[in-house]
């Protein structure tokens, strides 16, 4: 059933929880926004004998930057009210959680025919209550809502009555199957930042020495030591450096020493 006017684009139907067949849908019907009233859609709805799940769709121009709260009622039973943050295109329910005894259960949503009786004594369903039934209402409310942590489970408590026969607004409503034992999850908020994600962990390399275990096992000297021993090296090719350039120096000091004592013998010829 797909929504009109400003709320198009919307679109809620009902489907079988265990085939996911779609229910029909039969006298569609839309009304437009009045002075005490927002616009709404209804139709009448195709009963099955087997748990139902209830889906509501949005359109994609509201999914990037608009929140709603929705709300969903059965036989004007609130089964849960939230937040329907942007970023989530389908909302669906397919339980309650009732209270009993003190404790908690959750239970499958199921058509069931209502009980009627022609004695005023044990009618249940008063006229208040027979307006709402056999009714399944989602309301949404466009608007802002800040993050919260969740609190406490809604429960709800969905329980058949009996209408006088003469009503007979609705031969079905809805109740509930398959109960069982509820399961609380820890309470997170409803709306959270992502976490940054933890830091990696920087992976530390070191050499690899690969020991092969045929050959002789050798002493292998450090850092430490290979450092002396290239100073040892330099040192002693200095000091030949500095031995070769002294005989280079004394050869040459000789060959002048050589050269300021020759004779001049063309001076005795004349004399």
């Amino acid at each position: 059933m797909l929504a009109q006017n400003h709320a198009a684009g919307f679109e809620a139907w009902v489907e079988g929880l265990d085939d996911q067949k779609r229910l029909n849908e039969y006298q569609i019907e839309h009304h437009p926004a009045t002075e005490d009233k927002s616009s709404y859609t209804e139709c009448f709805l195709e009963t099955i004998d087997e748990p139902f799940k209830i889906m509501v769709n949005k359109p994609v121009k509201h999914n990037r930057n608009t929140e709603f709260r929705s709300t969903t009622k059965v036989d004007g039973h609130v089964l849960e009210s939230f937040v329907w943050l942007k970023g989530y295109l389908t909302l669906w329910w397919d339980e309650v959680l009732e209270q009993e005894g003190g404790k908690t259960y959750t239970s499958k949503l199921k058509f069931a025919p209502t009980l009627t009786t022609d004695d005023p004594n044990q009618v249940t369903i008063d006229k208040a209550a027979l307006s709402t039934l056999g009714t399944i209402e989602i309301i949404l409310e466009k608007g802002k809502f800040a993050p919260s942590r969740m609190g406490n489970a809604q429960t709800t408590k969905i329980q058949a009555g009996v209408a006088h026969e003469e009503s007979k607004k609705f031969s079905y409503s809805v109740t509930t199957t398959d109960r069982k034992p509820y399961e609380p999850q820890e309470n997170e908020p409803e709306s959270s930042p992502t976490p940054p994600p933890p830091p990696r962990k920087r992976k530390r390399y070191s050499e690899v020495i690969e020991i092969d275990t045929d050959e002789e096992a050798v002493d292998i000297k450090g850092e430490e030591d290979v450092k002396p021993n290239l100073t040892a090296k330099r040192m002693k090719y200095l000091e030949e450096q500095i031995k070769l350039l002294s005989g280079q120096l004394k050869q040459k000091s000789k060959d002048k020493d050589a050269d300021n004592g020759i004779v001049d013998l063309t001076k005795d010829d004349e004399e």
